[in-house]
């Protein structure tokens, strides 16, 4: 990924409300955005590869963790950074399980369009460097 193409991230969530609002802060961000409203799609789509994935931990067919676990089981898609939000405090053991499996970031809902970019920046730069 250079300066001049655009950052590809993957949006997973079951409510259609906060992916638009994702999408669009995003996108006018120069993000190209993709979607997906549960986890089965969003393993579908993590072939793809996009650069990152923001993730709500509940989704209606199985949980974030589900997802991650099957994400880092697979060469293909096991460096991808993600980060984590939900619209409600997460249980105190949450962020550890998170961290364990390689997330990023946890954030909750709503959050402030700076500080989502500046995670997604942070997540990319830590990616990046990783990398090298």
């Amino acid at each position: 990924m250079t300066n001049s193409s655009p950052i590809k991230l993957l949006i997973v969530d079951d409510n259609d409300a906060n992916r638009y609002a994702l999408s669009r802060l995003l996108t006018n961000r120069g993000v190209e955005v993709s979607e997906a409203s549960n986890g089965c799609k969003a393993m579908q789509m993590a072939e793809r590869l996009p650069h990152l994935i923001l993730m709500d931990i509940h989704l209606p067919d199985m949980t974030a963790y589900d997802v991650l676990q099957k994400l880092r089981s697979k060469e293909r898609t096991e460096s991808i950074p993600v980060i984590l939000m939900s619209a409600v405090e997460p249980a105190p053991n949450a962020r550890s399980m998170a961290m364990s499996l390689g997330v990023h970031s946890f954030l909750t809902l709503p959050v402030l369009t700076d500080d989502l970019w500046i995670v997604i920046q942070a997540a990319m730069h830590r990616h990046s460097e990783s990398r090298e």
